[in-house]
């Protein structure tokens, strides 16, 4: 039975949804310089909620929805950490399964393993109540196929929950929502390099990892350099085996782990932002930054997050920019923040039951404010067309 709980009432229109799942993680070190840690909360569904969490302050936390399926081995304690959130999250128990549990192996020189031990679960815009299905933006992390019919499943529902709006067709939609999408490291190859510009001309941002975006490019005669390879991707080049093909709408945003994130936009050089943390010391462990940062930024240009717009004011940004459309600089900005908590510990940073909005012992706008200071100058001079 599924039951919701944000700790209050529901808004009247959720900001962000994840089809990302909830897992409980099994951590094992291959070079044994840790202990191997059982039972940690994990999932790119819940580290999206986590990124979207904390852009959204407590005064927004009921409008940050997803779902978790508890099995019959659901740890209790896990509840009440979620429930200390306070987001709009859907509890969905099953007994007569487990959780869905993965087994983590890290090793040197930033080897990562990953396998399933219980069945997993996965959501659709079947797994969403109509209250989910309209929230204002969505985060996935998938094949390119399967975020296509995401996208095309959930404006469907819209069509039908939203009398009058006339056929799901484009994204001249008045109240098409924004489409965050990861692609799964798996399918990020030549082979799947014609679905990805399918998939990224679905949705409003695109994201993979550097290494990721390079591999759909991987041993291609005249790929050799970042530029062309987004020239191609968002059709800056004029061609597509031949065929003409008009450039993409959507916001590449190419994640650099501790170099940050570069992003682009049409025509506009890459714009980038250091990470937050600029120290080793800091990092512990970097599972989920990735889904962290793309959580906060669908909840950025969704419009619903503490501090809002009005903080970019601080930055004295100069003219107009790509990147103010549709909120990116702002979910940029929040993005960038919210990913240094992920990282900081194994698992979830821990919130104060006293501050909804203080996390690991430091206050969420402070630092939010305090990573605007820092790069105000390195922001505001990319803007202006100094630098690309």
């Amino acid at each position: 039975m599924a039951q919701m709980s944000n700790g209050g009432s529901p808004p009247d229109r959720l900001a962000f949804c994840t089809f990302g799942m909830f897992i409980i993680d099994r951590i094992e070190y291959l070079n044994n310089a840790q202990a191997p840690q059982e039972r940690i909360i994990g999932g790119a569904g819940t580290y999206a909620a986590l990124g979207a969490r904390l852009a959204a302050g407590r005064r927004h936390a009921a409008h940050v929805s997803w779902i978790v399926d508890m099995g019959a081995d659901f740890p209790a304690e896990f509840r009440g950490l979620i429930e200390a959130w306070r987001t709009s999250c859907v509890f969905r128990l099953d007994g007569g399964r487990m959780t869905t549990t993965a087994w983590n192996g890290y090793g040197p020189n930033e080897l990562r393993a990953f396998k399933y031990l219980t069945p997993k679960r996965r959501l659709d815009e079947t797994s969403l109540s109509d209250e989910q299905v309209l929230a204002r933006a969505f985060h996935m992390v998938c094949s390119p196929a399967r975020c296509m019919a995401l996208v095309r499943g959930v404006l469907e529902r819209r069509v039908r929950l939203l009398p009058g709006r006339g056929p799901a067709t484009h994204a001249e939609e008045e109240d098409r929502p924004i489409f965050v999408w990861e692609p799964i490291p798996d399918l990020c190859t030549p082979e799947e390099l014609a679905r990805l510009r399918e998939a990224a001309a679905c949705v409003d941002v695109v994201s993979p990892n550097a290494d990721e975006f390079e591999s759909f490019f991987h041993e291609m005669p005249g790929f050799s350099s970042r530029e062309r390879m987004v020239e191609n991707l968002l059709g800056l080049d004029g061609r597509d085996g031949g065929r003409q093909k008009k450039p993409l709408r959507t916001a590449l945003v190419v994640r650099e782990g501790a170099h940050g994130c570069t992003t682009y936009v049409g025509r506009t050089r890459g714009f980038h932002l250091p990470a937050y943390h600029q120290s080793k010391e800091k990092v512990v462990d970097p599972t989920g930054g990735g889904n962290t940062f793309l959580g906060a930024l669908a909840m950025g240009m969704a419009g619903t997050t503490t501090p809002d717009e009005a903080v970019l004011q601080e930055l004295r940004l100069p003219g107009e920019s790509a990147l103010r459309e549709k909120g990116l600089l702002l979910g940029l900005l929040h993005a960038t923040v919210a990913a240094g908590y992920a990282i900081e510990q194994t698992g979830m940073p821990t919130v104060s039951a006293e501050d909804g909005d203080c996390w690991n012992g430091e206050a969420y706008p402070e630092r939010f404010r305090k990573y605007i200071r820092r790069e105000r100058a390195h922001i505001a001079v990319q803007l202006s067309g100094s630098c690309g």
